[in-house]
């Protein structure tokens, strides 16, 4: 299966600190390649490197083939590459409703004439974006909280509506950075068969998760990071009994 987006030798320095060097990964549509490691290996760096908020010092990041190294992040979101943080960012503010219908907004076409004057093509095409929205809100488990303000919500609900306003910008690579912390064992679980549900929407789905048990049962592969370098790739179950994995990151309980 020809990959989605993929990597070669991608490297960020800081100063003299090699975030990441010589990074090579895949991902292909209906899979999931969770990225683990130790605070500090380099796992939300790569993702700022894939998400075009860091330009990559070394290396190049290819989307369909396409070498998209460099690109804005607005541009990367468009081609269809999108992400949540591992600091919910959301609108404090608005509904959660409103909150999904703003991740339309890079997909219109309308000039902002149309927009101030709600001109009838403005109105047909906000119409479908709440339509949209709501089936979004609806897939996510939050259809019951589409007018509430997203500071009133629950932290697990937050975390949902993040992952629903990435969907809203039409993406075929999401990347989920630590969907699950700071859930109980009963959230996760919630989390575990919503990503599983996005896989079978035909994503290909990124995951930094420091949550074990989430990452051996949904990952397709598994990516170990440690001081910024590939220790080990492959299988949950490739993966759990490696011996450089086992030292730098699962430990005994592994």
């Amino acid at each position: 299966m020809n990959p989605l987006l993929h990597t070669s030798k991608l490297g960020k320095t800081f100063g003299g600190l090699k975030a990441v060097q010589s990074i090579d990964l895949s991902v292909a549509s209906n899979q999931i390649l969770s990225i683990i490691g130790p605070n500090g290996a380099g796992k939300t760096t790569l993702f700022n490197c894939l998400s075009g908020i860091y330009k990559p010092d070394d290396g190049d990041v290819f989307f369909e083939g396409i070498n998209i190294t460099g690109l804005k992040p607005y541009q990367i979101c468009h081609l269809g590459i999108a992400r949540t943080f591992q600091n919910i960012r959301l609108f404090p503010g608005l509904s959660a409703l409103d909150n999904v219908m703003i991740g339309q907004f890079h997909r219109r076409r309308l000039h902002p004439l149309a927009m101030l004057f709600r001109s009838e093509n403005y109105c047909n095409e906000e119409a479908v974006g709440y339509e949209a929205a709501l089936e979004l809100l609806d897939f996510v488990g939050l259809a019951d909280v589409v007018h509430t303000g997203a500071r009133n919500l629950a932290y697990g609900l937050q975390r949902r509506l993040e992952i629903a306003r990435a969907l809203a910008t039409s993406p075929r690579v999401l990347l989920l950075d630590e969907p699950a912390a700071g859930m109980n064992p009963s959230e996760a679980e919630h989390m575990v068969d919503l990503i599983q549900r996005l896989r079978g929407r035909g994503l290909a789905i990124i995951l930094i998760e420091h949550h074990m048990k989430v990452v051996m049962q949904i990952s397709d592969h598994i990516m170990v990071l440690d001081h910024g370098e590939t220790i080990a790739t492959g299988t949950p179950e490739e993966v759990r009994n490696d011996p450089k994995v086992i030292a730098a990151y699962l430990g005994k309980e592994s």
